[in-house]
């Protein structure tokens, strides 16, 4: 299985172990999923165009993006460890966590699902 596709299903199996909601699985999707040598896999990203209180849920967000690229590099790493797999996850799990700080500050703030500062 190529590793696009098992990042995804790592993924999903996260977001359900946490209780996130799953649409935004819907806006991310790949093609050229069959393992042929010199055919690329292409991971399509649609993101949300403004924000979902004032237009619904269109897309997923960077954060999203995020998070697959995260189970991307551990698929990687299950098949090719390397501690500069582990590096990589570790950074990109900080910069989700500084994005869930950043969520709650607007929170607090009272701007979230606004396009405020």
């Amino acid at each position: 299985m190529r590793h696009v596709i098992k990042a995804k299903n790592i993924l999903e199996k996260e977001m359900d172990l946490k209780g996130e909601q799953m649409f935004p699985l819907n806006y991310i999707q790949i093609e050229n999923i069959q393992d042929v040598k010199g055919v690329a896999p292409v991971v399509k990203f649609t993101i949300q165009s403004d924000p979902i209180s004032e237009v619904g849920i269109n897309g997923c967000q960077a954060l999203d993006m995020l998070k697959y690229v995260k189970c991307l590099f551990q698929s990687l790493n299950d098949a090719f460890p390397s501690s500069y797999n582990d590096t990589t996850i570790a950074h990109i799990e900080n910069a989700i966590e500084a994005q869930h700080l950043r969520t709650q500050d607007r929170i607090n703030r009272g701007v979230e699902g606004q396009n405020k500062l």
